[in-house]
């Protein structure tokens, strides 16, 4: 059984006056919120959903939210939980949330609503095949890397053609993510990533282009860029 961990506890700081929730910000008839849970909802082989989020009030918008999306194909259990105070907090919570039957945990970034349902089919398949799978893309500018903290410093360009930017959905058996995750907590390793947590088993990874624009709402302009999309 395949389990989603949806993150919607992002603060959205840096969306500017205006916004007060990033991810129920409308976009065309919609918002990144309810594009997401239908990407996701309507695979046979998903059947459950764990909606992170942030403090109680945006808990209630979000269960308002879920009864505008149209009757699933499927029955799929959703639940809820509070995040915590970094994104690996928020994911932990998640993934043991999830159901123990659950073998198989995708976690989705609620910000990039823009996510095919072919690429979520591509990291089902991988997973079921013991593959840990992430989305991401090539980076395609020079990335340089400061030697040192000061303003004035040397620096260093790592080979472009070894870098890759990375999105989501990140998906991989359920176990080795509690295990990753566990680990990094016990070494005290900070994570922002969820494949970190499993390169720290020493599992191989596989990593998808998806060949279309998947972007993070950070910005107010991230917002008018997904809407000239749609």
């Amino acid at each position: 059984m395949h389990g989603v961990v949806l993150l919607a506890a992002g603060s959205g700081k840096r969306m500017g006056e205006g916004i007060s929730d990033k991810i129920l910000a409308d976009i065309g008839s919609s918002n990144a919120f309810r594009m997401c849970i239908y990407a996701f909802a309507n695979f046979d082989n998903i059947k459950s959903m764990v909606i992170v989020f942030r403090d109680q009030k945006q808990k209630a918008k979000l269960q308002t939210e879920l009864k505008k999306v149209s009757p699933l194909k499927h029955d799929i259990f959703i639940s809820f939980v509070k995040g915590g105070k970094e994104r690996s907090d928020s994911v932990n919570n998640g993934l043991n949330t999830l159901p123990k039957s659950c073998e198989f945990a995708h976690i989705h970034d609620c910000a990039r609503p823009m996510i095919h349902r072919e690429t979520i089919a591509l990291l089902i398949k991988n997973v079921e095949q013991s593959k840990a799978t992430a989305v991401a893309r090539p980076v395609t500018n020079t990335i340089r890397k400061k030697l040192s903290n000061e303003s004035y410093s040397r620096t260093a360009t790592p080979p472009r053609i070894d870098l890759w930017e990375m999105e989501t959905p990140q998906s991989a058996p359920k176990k080795w993510l509690m295990e990753g995750y566990a680990k990094a907590e016990k070494m005290n390793i900070p994570l922002t990533d969820d494949m970190h947590a499993i390169e720290l088993l020493s599992k191989k990874i596989v990593l998808i282009d998806p060949g279309y624009p998947n972007p993070k709402i950070t910005h107010l302009h991230d917002l008018k860029y997904i809407s000239c999309l749609i």
